[in-house]
């Protein structure tokens, strides 16, 4: 990773199955968190190297820190990213989408790389 700021960590009980760095949003209630859906608007990124089940507990990057994530297509450093259909990081390419992470690096499908973790809604194309 070549640059990445303090992660801001907080720690959340999911509600189903969380896969390694992947975009996250809430659950049923305020202490329960579920991977993210297609353009989904999240509230941060979950920062286990191994998936969480229904029930466990697990840390999440909050806007306002860096943090680690899995890439969904190639990125450029500085693209504004959107979760995909499995919470995977893609580039924001319609108006309106939510932002969930800004790129730090380069990255290519499968990469974990590093992102500041923010929280916005786009109105324009970052493809």
């Amino acid at each position: 990773m070549a640059v990445n700021s303090a992660p801001r960590l907080r720690t959340f009980k999911a509600s189903a199955v969380i896969r390694p760095y992947r975009f996250v949003k809430w659950g049923a209630t305020k202490d329960l968190i579920t991977e993210c859906d297609l353009n989904d608007r999240p509230m941060g990124i979950f920062q286990g190297d191994v998936a969480l089940a229904a029930g466990d507990f697990g840390e999440v990057a909050l806007p306002g820190g860096g943090a680690l994530l899995e890439a969904a297509e190639t990125i450029a450093l500085g693209k504004y990213l959107t979760p995909n259909a499995d919470g995977e990081a893609e580039v924001c390419d319609a108006a309106d989408e939510p932002c969930g992470a800004i790129a730090y690096e380069d990255a290519v499908d499968g990469d974990v790389f590093g992102v500041e973790v923010c929280l916005f809604q786009v109105v324009s194309s970052d493809a």
